[in-house]
């Protein structure tokens, strides 16, 4: 009698037992954990040939290797090795960014950009003043349809003033430790060449248009009153600037995304408040992770070669936007890169062409030459169905060998 009630108490432990290899609450109260499985027969299998894979690596210094494998049904880590290293991100840094933006701006936020007339129209002469009330969005290349609009509107003639309400006056520069090189100013969107640059180009575009005006000014926040007419709206959604930005792994997109971040918070918040938080508030305050000790992010880009993340911390961010369902959606189905597909493979071109990783790994590559960095980070769909979010991060080899090791891992994930 006895043995069988100690072999029932010890069935009941092993059954509600948590995984040993690591207890995170992500953030919740412990009422509201979800519930951590051991790894089954699978994650061990993946585990062992991940092991076998790493002990054959002969051409990447797996010393300066970082990999992390986490089950996203049965809420286990799969796999670990050298995960809590600080190493260099590279473009996975991007992840925080675009993450950060989709959970503090929403999914469905939008650049809005406008046009108004603050006056009267006769004949073809506007007798008040011109605004544009201009946001930092990266996608819009040129005046020419806010001309038009004025132009449609029937004015030929500005008795007044244009006046210039930009979100951003001044340059997009990278961050100092990166390389000049990575951002030149022709790369920049011309929202982001600076408040003169901006005011010059729009000049032009009227100029063209055969429009004329007395003056114009820069001015900030610009108070709209009740005869003002909007005559022209232009609106980019984030999520157009997020696919780039990580699907082709865009500097440029990244910092802008960074800057916008901070000022549309700003711009949402009340007056006398700020809502804006650094990345690694962020984490914090979401309870996305708990050892930030030495975390260094100086930019959005992953540009700076002082940027310092783990294998671990970058799954954990993975799982906490797996766990948010319009997070998940906009990432697997619209931003990450992913192999073979006719226009999202983006920095993966050339990369993971057989057949069983199509439709398979959705992911983040990222890459310093310089420092023989080279990372990859993503969610993996086995070809049973289940999903695990993995990274690997390569310091001190070549990026080609890197890129071969970070391929066949991929493929033990998904076959």
């Amino acid at each position: 009698m006895g043995i069988i009630i100690f072999l029932l108490l010890l069935a009941l432990f092993l059954l509600f037992r948590c995984s040993p290899a690591k207890d995170i609450l992500f953030g919740r109260h412990e009422q509201d954990v979800e519930i951590v499985l051991e790894p089954d027969s699978m994650d061990l299998a993946i585990a062992d040939d991940v092991e076998r894979l790493i002990r054959r690596a002969s051409l990447i210094d797996t010393n300066m290797l970082a990999v992390d494998i986490y089950d996203l049904e049965r809420n286990c880590y799969v796999y670990e090795y050298r995960s809590h290293r600080r190493l260099i991100p590279a473009s996975c840094m991007k992840l925080l960014t675009g993450i950060r933006a989709l959970k503090q701006l929403g999914a469905e936020h939008q650049y809005d950009s406008r046009e108004y007339i603050l006056g009267k129209v006769r004949a073809d002469t506007l007798y008040g003043d011109l605004l544009l009330q201009m946001d930092d969005d990266p996608l819009l290349l040129s005046f020419e349809e806010f001309s038009q609009a004025v132009k449609d509107r029937g004015i030929c003639h500005i008795k007044g003033k244009v006046i210039f309400d930009l979100l951003r006056t001044d340059t997009l520069r990278p961050h100092h430790t990166a390389q000049p090189y990575d951002i030149t100013y022709r790369q920049v969107p011309l929202l982001m060449k600076g408040a003169p640059r901006v005011m010059s180009e729009f000049r032009a575009s009227l100029s063209a248009a055969g429009i004329s005006y007395d003056s114009d000014t820069l001015l900030f926040n610009v108070p709209l009153t009740d005869d003002a007419e909007m005559i022209y709206q232009y609106q980019t959604p984030l999520c157009e600037v997020l696919k780039p930005m990580l699907i082709n792994s865009s500097n440029v997109k990244a910092e802008c995304v960074l800057y916008h971040n901070k000022h549309a918070q700003d711009r949402l918040a009340k007056p006398d408040t700020c809502l804006y938080m650094k990345p690694l508030d962020f984490i914090q305050t979401e309870g996305i992770y708990d050892r930030m000790a030495d975390f260094v992010v100086n930019d959005g880009s992953g540009l700076s070669p002082e940027n310092r993340l783990t294998a671990d911390f970058l799954v954990q961010l993975m799982v906490y936007a797996y766990k948010d369902s319009v997070i998940r959606n906009v990432l697997i189905d619209e931003a990450l890169a992913t192999p073979a597909h006719p226009t999202r493979h983006g920095s993966l071109l050339g990369r993971m062409s057989a057949p069983c990783y199509q439709d398979r790994i959705f992911c983040k590559t990222g890459t310093l030459v310089s420092y023989a960095s080279s990372s990859l980070t993503g969610y993996a769909h086995h070809k049973n169905g289940r999903w695990f979010a993995f990274s690997i991060i390569n310091c001190n080899s070549p990026v080609y060998d890197a890129r071969e090791f970070q391929d066949a891992l991929c493929r033990i994930l998904v076959e």
